[in-house]
């Protein structure tokens, strides 16, 4: 997906700022997968202790204690993802609907993880409404984008 051989074919034809923002985002993707690699290492380990309880493994609190840094990891790479993706198409770093998902995946995994026996009235609420304002934003934007998106065709074909 990131070919450095097209990278350098299309590096004449990118401005000073084009050229910054792929060096950069090219940086924080290695640094991210960095992170990711890392994670995953610490997982693994944790995973392999787990496994040594035998059936006391299947305790609720030790699950969540492995799923929640999976879960973060798949969140590391759908970011990571996201960089490659704009990268490639050239259309600036990141756009507000790929933040807005992660985000979405965040309150996802903090709900997977929350102890509902432990939890107040106004975590839910407070979660609900975060995951209902997201929900929304995620939603108008799609919206917006697809109001958009006929009018930018027909302004091509005339």
């Amino acid at each position: 997906m990131l070919n450095i051989a097209i990278l350098k074919r299309q590096w004449k034809d990118l401005t000073s700022y084009e050229r910054f923002e792929q060096v950069v985002s090219r940086i924080v993707m290695l640094l991210i997968a960095v992170v990711i690699v890392y994670a995953l290492i610490l997982v693994a380990v944790n995973l392999f202790e787990h496994f040594k309880l035998g059936l006391a493994f299947m305790n609720a609190e030790l699950l969540q204690d492995v799923f929640g840094p999976i879960l973060t990891i798949l969140i590391l790479i759908e970011f990571n993802h996201s960089i490659a993706v704009a990268l490639t198409r050239k259309s600036g770093i990141l756009h507000a609907r790929t933040v807005v998902l992660i985000a979405v995946l965040v309150i996802a995994r903090k709900v997977i993880l929350l102890d509902f026996k432990s939890a107040s009235l106004e975590t839910f609420a407070g979660i609900a409404a975060i995951a209902v304002a997201f929900g929304a934003l995620y939603w108008l934007i799609g919206a917006r984008s697809l109001e958009a998106a006929p009018t930018s065709e027909s302004h091509h074909q005339s």
